[in-house]
């Protein structure tokens, strides 16, 4: 069986996908929608956060440690 690449390439029809609008294709109702547009914020704070939580992992320092006098300005 022989398979002509030109005519496989020609019977798909390629949209161009506009970075304003990702999701535009998708058959999603309007409150589906609110909600993936939020994911991109959701997922850098949630990357923020670990960076935080991993560097306090690596170099743990206390809160609420007395400050010696020698660390003073003054």
């Amino acid at each position: 069986m022989q398979v002509d690449l030109n005519e496989l390439a020609n019977s798909y029809e390629v949209e161009p996908v506009s970075i304003g609008n990702l999701f535009k294709s998708l058959p999603i109702d309007s409150s589906t929608m609110e909600v993936l547009r939020f994911i991109p914020i959701i997922a850098f704070i949630a990357l923020i956060f670990a960076a935080v939580w991993r560097r306090g992992k690596k170099y743990p320092i206390k809160l609420t440690g007395v400050i010696k006098e020698e660390n003073k300005p003054g």
